[in-house]
């Protein structure tokens, strides 16, 4: 089956507590996720931070074998007894990686380095060490370069608002353990993730500016009953075409020598 139509079949199948509307925000990411791990051959797969699930459900339709590890896997346990899938507690800030060397084909780490509260460094070469040589590490993490965000932070300047709403600030000052991960702890350049790649004893294979967060919302069907919300969306896809630093999303692809 083509990736896009696995995608699409399993967002059809999604039930009221699944989370539908996560899936409608991340499926463009999923489908950069998928397209990149099928490029190169992988059966294997470590799947870092698998709530709440879809990726995981969908990298299991898509025919691979899938463990993974998450911050709080008891809160989704009977999705991954069904799926068949080992979902293993580990904080990667302040563990190894629960598995031995050479463990897996691929890795998938997406939208979680921006949440660690520590250097990713020692996560990253742990996922170098489980990965056999050859194989590869997938990430996505948002852009810091983000025009969206940079017009955001500069109308906050020009009008003093502070850069965090104060309810924001006050949930998360009364975030504690493993929950302050919540919180995106810093955002990452293209330079930045590359160089994080390298450190840890990859070589970058590939790496991208992706559209994954402006493409929601804009179709068609929408246009008739939200005229101005999705052409200035579009407008955003349309800006993103011509200078791609300035997308909302990274990906990068390091293989393993």
């Amino acid at each position: 089956m083509e990736l896009g139509h696995i995608i699409e079949a399993y967002g059809q199948t999604i039930p009221v507590d699944g989370k539908p509307e996560y899936f409608r925000l991340h499926r463009y990411r999923f489908r950069t996720l998928l397209g990149a791990l099928a490029k190169a051959p992988a059966k294997d797969v470590l799947e870092i931070g698998a709530t709440p699930g879809q990726f995981t459900e969908i990298l299991v339709r898509a025919g691979y074998s899938v463990s993974a590890i998450d911050l709080f896997p008891e809160q989704r346990a009977a999705l991954w007894d069904s799926l068949g899938v080992d979902v293993r507690f580990c904080n990667l800030d302040e563990q190894p990686l629960p598995y031995a060397d050479s463990s897996f084909d691929a890795v998938i780490f997406s939208e979680v380095i921006e949440h660690q509260a520590a250097s990713p460094l020692s996560g990253l070469r742990e996922m170098a060490r489980v990965l056999r040589p050859g194989g590869r590490l997938i990430m996505t993490t948002p852009n810091q370069h983000y025009f969206k965000s940079r017009m955001r932070m500069l109308a906050d300047i020009l009008l003093g608002r502070p850069f965090e709403g104060f309810r924001e600030f006050q949930r998360s000052m009364q975030l504690d353990g493993a929950q302050r991960y919540y919180n995106h702890s810093r955002l990452y350049t293209m330079q930045e993730a590359c160089w994080l790649f390298e450190e840890a004893g990859f070589t970058v294979a590939h790496h991208h500016y992706v559209d994954a967060w402006e493409r929601v919302g804009v179709e068609a069907r929408r246009l008739l009953h939200h005229p101005l919300r999705v052409s200035v969306k579009a407008s955003l896809v349309g800006f993103g075409y011509c200078f791609p630093q300035a997308r909302s999303m990274l990906l990068l692809v390091g293989q393993k020598p």
